[in-house]
């Protein structure tokens, strides 16, 4: 019996409807182009003026809503463009392992821990801005299901999460580490893999594959594989 996968690619660009990966890079695309034709040359100055407001609001008035402003902001052209590729990534990846409506609820609540965790590590303002402490939760969601899961997924499948998805996840986060805010990052970062552990698998991981090849490549090579 032949079992019905579903790819990578048809979750970020399905055939009908929209993603919610491509929901997030949309709204975070356009948020930014909105505020770039309003202020223009002005941008910093006024994208600063309006975070200092912000945190002012938040301690003085316990305005916490203005938390999820800060998950669609960002500092500059090259920050936005860092965090939408490593967007892109974490997004899929929750999204093929557990759902587009886990992917959304994880970027939210993964955002606005980094927020918080940002406001209480400064403990002045401004608020920080950008995507990359809901990013940083994605790949904590991420890390932490593929552990908790890994009985679901065959030996090679495990190979290749550790040898090559990994890896490559690194490379792709490691430019959103710039202008990085380091409380908004491990804040996000620890909430997603606190939030990993709890995500319901998608019922596709069920049906990833059944042929260990590797390890039967290993077994047949008393050298193993390199």
């Amino acid at each position: 019996m032949k079992l019905s996968t579903t790819s990578l690619r048809d979750v970020l660009f399905p055939k009908r409807g929209v993603s919610a990966t491509e929901i997030l890079l949309a709204t975070n695309l356009a948020v930014a182009v909105v505020l770039l034709v309003l202020w223009g040359d002005d941008y910093d100055t006024n994208l600063r003026r309006w975070m200092m407001d912000a945190w002012h609001a938040v301690h003085g008035h316990r305005a916490y809503g203005r938390y999820l402003s800060t998950l669609f902001l960002h500092a500059n052209a090259g920050h936005l463009a860092a965090n939408m590729m490593a967007l892109l990534a974490a997004s899929g990846a929750v999204e093929f392992l557990a759902g587009g409506r886990w992917a959304l609820a994880a970027y939210l609540v993964t955002g606005l821990a980094a927020a918080l965790a940002s406001y209480l590590g400064h403990g002045a303002p401004p608020l920080s801005v950008g995507a990359s402490g809901a990013v940083f939760g994605l790949l904590g969601c991420t890390i932490a299901f593929i552990v908790r899961r890994r009985s679901m997924f065959n030996y090679a499948k495990r190979w290749k999460v550790w040898r090559v998805y990994i890896p490559l996840f690194v490379l792709l986060f490691l430019p959103a580490l710039g202008n990085a805010d380091v409380h908004a990052h491990a804040g996000g970062f620890a909430c997603g893999l606190l939030l990993g552990l709890l995500l319901p698998p998608h019922p596709r991981v069920r049906y990833l594959g059944k042929i260990d090849s590797l390890e039967e490549v290993e077994s047949s090579d008393p050298e193993g594989v390199a």
